[in-house]
């Protein structure tokens, strides 16, 4: 027998197909609704007066598309509960709606649609997505819970685990493979001196010393030890075997249970305690891998593009607004119209970074005179009416302004274009505050460093806590996905637009 195995979009191509139909759907409903039955066929006929909604339809497609490839929402869609499913589909309807605004936004076809048809249309499909995708789980969990579409599983382990192994297993609402026996360790069948033994739910269990006949763990029955599975496994159906890795497991068993053409499951619990632990190979040798996220080469690569195209963007701004800039600073403080500094990046690694200069050229030499006014409780440095900012004192300050418009930030397009930064990401910290870090500090490293990012979107120098930019850095990290920095990246421009949390 051999290993499944299919891409996540590839395997619920089905849910893919169905919501782009039912999304299409809830726009016809709501153009139904709102002009009447009778004008559903100028919908889709070449009149000009509906051009504006043909956008719009194409617009969903283009949208779902996007969804399907930038986000996570159809992982692990069938083993979802219905709250998490419920958060998912309002998700889903918010993106169309924001993007269908946008479109018309930019089109300025205002007069040419109505709102209603908009607005109802994610109403609608939130109800149809949701109740459709209720019931259409159902229905598939239906169809491969049954007994004759699962793999026979064999579980062995320490009769210490079973009854907790079989009990999490058994937990899913869908799986595709039943255990239908359990061998138990030589461990187990040399130290039960009892004949009553109580199972980790509480359960009393009879056991005999000398045989493992008509004895069950949480409903399924024990057939029997490691002297006697190879013999249960070629008399009996068993397609897959999940091993709990103990010292006594003999390594031949794995390449036993292969060549008789059984799929080898080894539970890694015992060995690595991290998260999204999975096997792979390290240069041909077999590993197991622990990580703080998985990212996939898509988002990886995707992620890239976005960043050279805004890095291509901003180095443009920033070429063009230092023609501006370069005379003001002049007169204001002569001396170098960019910032260069050494800063830690992903892992850390060392890299210059580029600003507009926004402090006097002695600014550095008179930091530690100011070390008291840190508004900061931790590694970092920050203070209210920083006297060090060019034009402090005076009418206007050249400084303050490029800060708070965070204009200073743009020449970051460079180092974001030559792969030193991302657009969104954790902020680089100074090589001496990094040379401070304590070993949970350096998790929000584990990332290319970013322009923008959790924190500064969460409230930027208002954060007074250097534990808390840590934190918000980590759940970034954690929880990354393309939406999110999308997100992240509209909230910038809110951000910056607005002007809050500037320094």
């Amino acid at each position: 027998m051999h290993r499944k195995k299919q891409k996540t979009w590839a395997k619920h191509f089905d849910f893919i197909l169905l919501d782009l139909l039912f999304i299409e759907l809830s726009f016809v409903i709501a153009y139904v609704l709102r002009f009447g039955i009778d004008q559903l066929k100028f919908l889709f006929g070449g009149s000009s007066s509906v051009r504006s909604y043909h956008y719009i339809m194409l617009t969903i497609l283009a949208l779902h598309v996007a969804i399907v490839f930038f986000s996570k929402q159809y992982d692990n869609i069938l083993k979802r509960n219905s709250a998490g499913e419920f958060v998912k589909v309002v998700r889903y309807n918010l993106t169309i709606l924001i993007g269908i605004v946008l479109l018309l936004f930019m089109r300025k076809s205002s007069d040419e649609y109505s709102r209603i048809v908009v607005f109802l249309c994610p109403l609608i499909g939130l109800v149809l997505i949701f109740s459709y995708r209720y019931y259409y789980k159902k229905f598939l969990r239906t169809i491969v819970n049954r007994a004759g579409n699962q793999s026979c599983m064999l579980l062995i382990a320490p009769y210490s685990k079973a009854s907790r192994l079989v009990n999490e297993f058994n937990s899913r609402e869908i799986s595709t493979s039943r255990i239908v026996g359990i061998i138990l360790t030589k461990e187990d069948e040399i130290n039960v001196d009892a004949d009553r033994e109580i199972a980790a739910t509480g359960e009393v269990v009879d056991f005999d010393k000398k045989s493992t006949q008509n004895k069950e763990i949480n409903g399924i029955p024990v057939v029997g030890t490691l002297d006697t599975m190879f013999d249960y496994a070629n008399q009996n159906v068993v397609d897959e075997v999940l091993i709990w890795k103990d010292a006594d497991i003999d390594p031949e068993v794995v390449s036993t249970f292969i060549s008789m053409g059984i799929v080898v499951h080894v539970c890694i619990r015992n060995m690595v305690h991290g998260p999204n632990a999975t096997f792979n190979r390290l240069n041909g040798i077999p590993v197991v891998t622990a990580s703080v996220n998985n990212v996939t080469t898509r988002q990886l690569a995707i992620k890239r593009l976005i960043d050279i195209f805004f890095g291509l963007a901003g180095s443009i701004v920033t070429l063009l607004l230092t023609i501006i800039i370069a005379p003001m600073m002049l007169i204001a403080d002569p001396g170098p119209i960019f910032f260069r500094q050494e800063r830690v990046g992903k892992n850390g690694r060392i890299f210059k970074i580029w600003k507009f200069r926004t402090m006097y050229k002695d600014a550095e030499a008179r930091k530690a005179e100011l070390m008291s006014q840190n508004k900061m409780d931790g590694l970092m440095f920050k203070m209210d009416d920083d006297p060090r900012i060019i034009g402090y004192g005076k009418k206007f300050s050249l400084g303050k302004f490029m800060r708070e418009t965070s204009i200073d930030e743009l020449p970051q397009s460079f180092n974001i274009l030559a792969g030193s930064m991302s657009v969104v990401g954790t902020r680089p910290p100074t090589k001496n505050e990094y040379e401070q870090y304590q070993y949970h500090h350096k998790g929000r490293l584990a990332m290319m460093p970013g322009l923008t990012g959790m924190w500064q979107v969460s409230g930027r120098s208002d954060i007074t806590d250097f534990e808390e930019i840590v934190e918000l850095d980590k759940q970034y990290i954690e929880n990354f996905s393309l939406m999110l920095d999308l997100e992240i990246i509209l909230k910038t421009f809110k951000v910056v637009i607005g002007r809050e949390g500037s320094v």
